[in-house]
């Protein structure tokens, strides 16, 4: 994504879309067909936010530093999954140190529930998986966390207490997320899986509560049908995808 401008942008989106489409059709019904589209989705998006973000200040995120970990966060079913595999994996290791993640993925849920994006941000009720200020599933994280980056951490604990403040995000790694991400949604959809971003508590507590959840995704079930967000923005960005690979 070297290119200025939407022709920039639109030509990172085909190639990206291009690459996902070739995992898709190599790897459908093959088990490792998750690892494959969430590895090629982190490491371009990694690849290329610090491209996007070359010759802006340092970013204020460090370990300690959870003020934006109480937002809503949005995630695609691969993102799901890969993290429900982690958390399946680590268990034995976490419970060793008296912590259940999924019993607190569970509750997290729980109280999260219904809620808008304002009212969950307004609760500072933290994401479950914080433990002394550090994030226990960094390594599998969502693409929307990645891209969420700060330049001023005094005022993102500012907002976090309810003070009026506003903290400056980098617009490269947000641009480079929703490039990322609208990518991988537009080849899942024309695979016929659900493309549909969900709240990512949600479906990660489904997917662990259901063995069977990613095997039935991948045979083109809806699995995650009654938690996707927004049905008319949805609606739009189908619209958008196909006008672009009509381009």
């Amino acid at each position: 994504m070297t290119e200025a401008g939407d022709d920039g942008a639109q030509a990172f989106f085909k190639a990206l879309r291009a690459s996902f489409d070739e995992i898709l059709a190599a790897g459908r019904g093959d088990p490792r067909l998750v690892d494959a589209l969430t590895a090629q989705a982190f490491q371009t998006f990694d690849r290329n936010a610090e491209i996007q973000s070359e010759g802006q200040p340092d970013p204020a995120c460090a370990r300690g530093c959870d003020d934006c970990c109480c937002l809503h966060v949005s995630a695609t079913a691969p993102e799901i999954f890969l993290a429900a595999r982690f958390l399946r994996l680590t268990a034995s290791a976490f419970a060793r140190h008296g912590v259940d993640l999924c019993a607190k993925l569970s509750e997290a849920h729980a109280q999260t529930a219904g809620k808008s994006q304002q009212e969950r941000f307004a609760s500072c009720l933290m994401c479950p998986f914080i433990i002394g200020g550090a994030c226990a599933i960094y390594s599998v994280r969502t693409l929307a966390c990645r891209g969420h980056v700060s330049f001023d951490r005094d005022a993102c604990r500012a907002a976090a207490a309810g003070e009026d403040a506003e903290a400056l995000l980098s617009g490269a790694h947000r641009a480079v997320r929703s490039l990322v991400q609208s990518a991988l949604q537009a080849s899942l959809r024309d695979a016929g899986l659900d493309w549909s971003p969900c709240e990512f508590l949600a479906g990660l507590d489904r997917a662990l509560r259901d063995e069977d959840c990613e095997a039935r995704w991948l045979r083109g079930e809806p699995v995650f049908a009654d938690l996707r967000e927004d049905a008319a923005v949805a609606q739009d960005m189908a619209a958008t995808f196909d006008a672009l690979k009509a381009n």
